[in-house]
């Protein structure tokens, strides 16, 4: 201890004489350890923190997939629901959820909130207690029981504005009584994104006996918890049992051809969603950066050590032993190291609100990142690990040298060749490493940009959408809605600013379209797609006949809907491109027909095609080309309660939201509109995912490039100086300025082409893991490795232009003298 307390004092000593190298190391640590710190509390956060239930690491979601064309996941019904309790041992307690929107009426404006529909022991299940109120209960589940509901702390706060007083309040929900119970507490929204909740009793839908008792209504989601002791694997041979056994039981509920797989994942997944490669990529990068900080100082202190040869040299004639002088070496680049990472952590915590924004965009356990003890732990011990990485290798290779050779040599022992290959070998491993990440950050930069130009299908300036879901209490039949929503369109239209308005069941981008099967008239089965595919499968939407012309949709054959398509004309339909082009290749589909199937009735209802418009992009920007086959139904002849009103404005749409408003009020009082966007925002939102993760490649790969092209520049300019005699030498000899110049920057330029062979090699392998991130752009684009390559050149040429400049201004009699 007495030692270390002298190795302390003198290392800070040190430091304190030599203020710029300080400054610059602590810098350029704190930075790569500062990101590094950064990422590791979301991976914290999200992933390694438990899930902020009880016991979190036991709850499961049961999934039930659907193998080829149509939705990724099917829902389970009530009777399965009944059955999966009876009969499974490997899970504790099992929970049902869904999703529907409700209008919430009794506490100011109307508002529609989205309703998470559980399972009277759903919280039990999750190990949740209401922070005020009181949870549900066994007897809330019962049919005929009293409608109560639980508020989220999210909408308690931000509705409510966090009145206690609510607790015990009867509300309605769409015109139906309604008593708050409880408040939950603050907690990532899990099993969905809801505001409220309700038992399965209040919702009128869940509670119908058409749905309670058949088995082919697919509507809920499950979950559930594994006793203690329980595994996944258990779980899920048990489910696998349980769902052959009643697919047997009852065959009629389960046709040939329908058979799923079902899988028992944790909750986890359900909250990470696509986050972690993501995640994983980020980590990576910055560790890299890390791996050139250190490189960099590594260099910085070798140099340092190399002016300090004579100190070295005295210390080791008066007894100071290799590993003496080594540990005191590794004393002041631990200093070193903690100083950067205290600072590091310092930029880490400040930044914390930007990674918060950050892992919004991906997954709603962001509020959990900050940091904790385990983001203390990975600072100290990356700082650690930084400061023996960069300490220990100059530290051996500073000390080991002759000792008589070195007093001979008067303490330049050390300066041979071994020494510039080591020094030459962090630069060139520097440079690779940088070329690594500006690969990635170039890839991702143009994929996102690809992403940016992709043509969805429809103009999105100047539009706003916004949801009016009617409630089915008040609105019970199709005349009803139509007659609602006929009188709305016209009040729109007339607005000032407006340049046209209509109604559609979807809007481009925004989620999971409805695709329902549907056969051609004309064809068997097997005939349906070129090629004998038999399943026919599109995305459905209603839309009034303005839909196409406020969204910029061209039309492409034929006529679109018209104001004449209403309930006692012709039954019409309008398809898309890609529908057109799947199923009459090389022929016109107008005037053909379809029918949709598995609606029962007297026989097929005939959709005569008049018309084909062109493709829109569904779910997102990087849906495959093409978009999806889709189809378009007049409203006047399938009346929907809930609708989405598009808004071509002159200036900007927002100004035009109270009108529209008002508009809506003078109708019906108590309907909310909902959902207010642009289609600007909403593209805008499709693209953001792609583009946080680019910019933050980007800044990383910048700093490493920033970083390596300053830690070459040093070493060139310290290899300056130690050949100031040769210079000097072949000056006096006749050598040309540009002879000297070619010298030195020929050194630079070398280490910079050796390192981008090594870089080369590294990039490829670093890009195919970049794939399944990318879009519109290969892994080994060779732009852009030609790009940034040429970048690093030029660039880092110019980083060793001013030392070689200062190298050609050595005057050959101050060299030989010095």
């Amino acid at each position: 201890m007495q030692k270390l307390r002298q190795d302390l004092v003198f290392a800070l000593r040190q430091l304190r004489r030599n203020p710029g190298f300080t400054a610059a190391t602590v810098l350029t640590l704190a930075l790569g350890i500062g990101a590094n710190t950064a990422i590791f509390s979301i991976v914290s956060g999200v992933l390694l923190r438990p899930l902020p239930f009880q016991d979190g690491e036991r709850l499961v979601q049961v999934k039930h997939g659907q193998p080829g064309p149509g939705p990724e996941t099917v829902f389970f019904s009530v009777p399965e629901l009944a059955d999966y309790r009876a009969q499974s041992r490997a899970l504790a307690s099992w929970m049902e959820y869904h999703s529907m929107s409700f209008i919430l009426l009794g506490y100011g404006e109307p508002d529609r909130v989205r309703t998470g529909v559980v399972s009277a022991n759903a919280f039990d299940v999750l190990g949740v207690r209401p922070a005020l109120g009181r949870p549900f209960r066994e007897d809330d589940d019962r049919p005929g029981a009293p409608p109560v509901l639980l508020l989220s702390d999210h909408y308690w706060r931000s509705r409510i504005g966090g009145d206690p007083a609510i607790v015990g309040r009867t509300l309605r929900m769409n015109d139906k009584p309604i008593t708050v119970v409880g408040v939950l507490p603050p907690l990532p929204p899990f099993p969905g994104q809801d505001d409220v909740y309700m038992p399965t009793s209040a919702c009128p839908y869940r509670s119908s006996e058409r749905l309670i008792h058949n088995r082919s209504a697919h509507l809920i989601s499950l979950f559930g918890r594994l006793p203690p002791g329980g595994t996944l694997a258990a779980a899920q041979t048990e489910v696998s049992g349980l769902a052959g056994r009643l697919r047997q039981a009852h065959p009629e509920s389960y046709p040939a051809g329908s058979e799923t797989a079902l899988a028992v994942v944790p909750a986890q997944d359900q909250l990470l969603g696509s986050f972690r490669p993501t995640l994983f990529l980020l980590l990576g990068t910055v560790g890299l950066v890390l791996l050139i900080a250190c490189a960099n100082v590594g260099n910085l202190a070798l140099a340092r050590l190399l002016a300090r040869e004579r100190e070295v040299v005295l210390r080791s004639a008066l007894g100071a032993g290799r590993g003496r002088l080594v540990r005191q070496m590794l004393t002041e680049s631990t200093v070193l190291a903690l100083a950067g990472g205290a600072l590091g952590l310092l930029f880490a915590t400040l930044g914390r609100q930007l990674l918060v924004a950050f892992a919004q965009r991906f997954t709603p356990l962001a509020e959990e990142v900050g940091v904790d003890w385990k983001v203390l732990a990975f600072t100290l011990a990356v700082s650690l690990l930084a400061g023996i990485a960069f300490g220990l290798l100059p530290a051996l290779h500073a000390t080991r040298q002759d000792l008589n050779t070195a007093l001979k040599e008067g303490g330049h022992a050390t300066a041979g060749r071994g020494r510039h290959r080591f020094r030459n070998a962090l630069v060139v491993l520097q440079v690779a490493v940088s070329f690594v990440l500006l690969i990635a950050a170039g890839l991702t930069v143009q994929s996102t940009l690809a992403l940016s130009r992709v043509d969805a299908g429809f103009t999105d300036r100047n539009v706003l959408t916004a949801t009016i879901s009617l409630p089915f209490s008040r609105y019970r039949t199709n005349q009803k809605t139509i007659g609602f929503f006929d009188a709305l369109l016209p009040r729109v239209e007339a607005l000032p600013g407006v340049l046209s308005a209509a109604l559609g069941s979807s809007v481009p981008l925004t989620g999971t379209q409805f695709t329902p099967s549907f056969r051609i008239e004309g064809r068997a089965d097997g005939d349906t797609v070129q090629g004998g595919q038999p399943e026919t499968r599109a995305a459905f939407h209603v839309a009034t006949p303005g839909y196409f012309h406020t969204l910029g949709i061209p039309l492409v054959a034929g006529r679109s809907l018209q104001p004449t398509d209403g309930a006692n004309a012709l039954p019409v339909v309008v398809i898309n491109r890609s529908m057109a082009r799947h199923y009459w290749a090389g022929g016109n589909p107008v005037g053909q027909r379809i029918a949709l199937t598995g609606g029962g009735g007297n026989g097929p209802n005939w959709l005569t095609i008049v018309g084909v418009v062109g493709d829109v992009k569904l779910e997102g920007l990087a849906d495959a080309a093409g978009a999806g086959d889709a189809f378009y139904l007049p409203f006047a002849q399938n009346g929907a309660g809930a609708m989405n009103l598009v808004v071509r404005t002159a200036a900007d749409p927002f100004a035009l939201l109270p009108a529209i408003r008002g508009a809506v009020r003078e109708i019906d009082p108590d309907q909310p509109v909902s959902d207010v966007s642009t289609l600007e925002q909403v593209r805008g939102a499709s693209v953001a995912p792609s583009r946080l993760t680019a910019a933050l490649l980007l800044l990383f790969g910048t700093l490493a490039f920033v970083v390596t092209a300053m830690g070459l520049a040093a070493v060139i300019a310290f290899s300056v100086t130690e050949r100031t005699q040769e210079i000097g030498i072949r000056t006096a000899l006749g050598a040309g300025r540009w002879e000297v110049l070619a010298l030195v920057l020929s050194h630079g330029l070398g280490l910079v082409l050796a390192g981008l062979g090594v870089g080369a090699a590294g990039a490829l392998a670093a890009s195919r893991l970049l794939s399944s991130l990318l879009f519109g752009i290969r892994p080994t684009d060779p732009a852009t490795f030609a790009a940034v390559a040429l970048l690093l050149l030029a660039v880092v040429g110019v980083a060793c232009y001013v030392p070689a400049r200062r190298a050609v201004g050595i005057d050959p009699s101050v060299a030989l003298r010095s």
